[in-house]
């Protein structure tokens, strides 16, 4: 993987600032109100992982996370065990949305894409593909849980047409016994679950 650190302490990079190119950490990223810009053009071929892609996969969960097993929507993921799309740019898996088959939806897990590829469609494209594996399997809907502080990922679910279902609070803050801090500082404390019907 290549090196995706922050520009102003060197920590682990979490995003990538569109206006400069320069990679952030949590605490060096804000939210800014600006034009937006459409993706960077370009094709992105999204593919179903296979079992060489498995190390790649386990990476971006720890750059991100520091862990494989996922807690979300009242239970425990290995991100290990399910199935996944990936993408990757010059050999390198710069992408990938980790999934779960429920009896009523398909269940999101783990969706990353490297701070150092954000902004080219690739989250977007990701989230297209699950949409059409749980078309597929005759699925109602996909659903997502992500954090109170994860902004631009309420960003990007709600503008890839997703709508807020439940918001669970101290669901986090409880399940790791403590208080994280998460993107600009904000507090980690509670699960915010969207769903799309398709």
């Amino acid at each position: 993987m290549r090196d995706q650190r922050c520009a102003f302490c060197g920590q682990k990079a979490h995003f990538r600032c569109r206006a400069t190119d320069e990679l952030l950490c949590l605490d060096h990223a804000a939210i800014e109100v600006i034009a937006a810009a459409p993706a960077e053009s370009g094709t992105v071929a999204v593919a179903s992982a296979v079992k060489e892609d498995s190390a790649g996969i386990v990476a971006l969960a720890h750059h991100f996370w520091d862990e494989v097993e996922v807690y979300c929507f009242d239970r425990i993921y290995d991100l290990s065990e399910l199935p996944a799309f990936v993408v990757s740019i010059e050999s390198v898996l710069v992408g990938a949305l980790s999934y779960s088959i429920e009896p009523r939806q398909l269940v999101i897990v783990l969706l990353a894409v490297l701070p150092g590829f954000q902004g080219r469609g690739i989250a977007t494209n990701l989230i297209d593909a699950a949409t059409g594996e749980a078309v597929a399997r005759g699925l109602p809907r996909v659903a997502v849980a992500t954090s109170n502080d994860d902004l631009p990922a309420l960003y990007l679910y709600q503008r890839n047409g997703f709508t807020i279902s439940e918001v669970r609070p101290g669901e986090i803050l409880q399940h790791h016994a403590g208080e994280l801090s998460g993107f600009a500082g904000i507090p980690i404390r509670d699960e915010i679950r969207l769903v799309r019907t398709v």
